[in-house]
């Protein structure tokens, strides 16, 4: 064999082995990359985050958006990190600011975190990993969970609002989703008047698509909207809005110029 040859056999074996020692022990798909300190507590701020909520920072880094939500909000916060050595530093740096007992960090893979107890999630991850997360945000995440992306949006997810953030070097943008609620199917509505309906929802995110059958007459719904736990859309002048519980559509309003009434309805399929 030739040198060369036996430098591109060498170089192979040692590819090899680093795929080998990659899956034993991932490292991080995104660099940690800092996020300013003032856009941190932007990124709280637009969530809303009050000592009721309970902050999970994916890609936590060195914990500083964990840190801050304890810190300056009163909040539980969770930081899911893939590098331990920053882990590491992050308990240090809690411990330090006198908020241990408020802060939890995981030496975790992100995609392997149980969300279910968030009631805030930040990312500053990459356009192609938020994809890929996208599907266990809105499988994991309960109705009305605030999602607070740096920099990177949701591809066709629609964010709720983005705002715009002067850093210390650059301009930031923020992206802010409220997890919707499942509203789509068939539902048996019940109005003030007691005339049966039959209303057909189709969903995609936040958009509600669909038609109020009564009486035998079909009428497309517009303005479909979800938000959180609640949905509202408008047939022929009138404004329907109500909380999705399960199955359930409860505390409905029904509400036009001339009336106000309330409705229910049931999810049959």
């Amino acid at each position: 064999m030739s040198a060369r040859g036996a430098g591109v056999a060498i170089a192979l074996i040692a590819l090899a082995g680093c795929a080998g020692l990659r899956e034993r022990f991932p490292g991080p798909d995104v660099l940690f990359v800092g996020t300013p300190e003032a856009v941190s507590l932007e990124m709280l701020r637009v969530a809303a985050v009050t000592p009721r909520d309970v902050v999970f920072d994916l890609g936590s880094g060195d914990g500083r958006v964990v840190i801050a939500a304890a810190r300056d909000f009163g909040a539980r916060g969770v930081g899911v990190e893939i590098d331990p050595g920053l882990v590491r530093t992050s308990r240090d740096a809690a411990r330090a600011a006198g908020v241990a007992e408020r802060t939890t960090f995981l030496w975790q893979d992100l995609f392997a975190t149980d969300l279910a107890g968030a009631t805030v999630v930040t990312l500053y991850l990459r356009d192609d990993v938020n994809l890929k997360l996208r599907p266990k945000l809105l499988r994991e995440l309960a109705p009305g969970t605030r999602v607070v992306s740096h920099d990177f949006d949701m591809g066709d997810w629609a964010p709720d609002r983005v705002l715009r953030v002067q850093g210390p070097a650059r301009e930031h943008r923020l992206y802010l989703w409220r997890v919707p609620v499942d509203a789509a199917g068939l539902w048996h509505v019940r109005l003030a008047d007691q005339e049966p309906a039959t209303l057909a929802l189709t969903q995609r995110y936040q958009t509600l698509t669909g038609t109020l059958m009564r009486k035998g007459r079909p009428a497309a719904i517009g303005g479909g909207r979800v938000r959180g736990d609640r949905v509202e859309f408008s047939v022929d002048g009138v404004t329907f809005s109500g909380r999705v519980q399960g199955d359930d559509i409860v505390e409905g309003a029904a509400r036009s110029v001339a009336t106000a009434g309330p409705w229910s309805a049931r999810r049959v399929r």
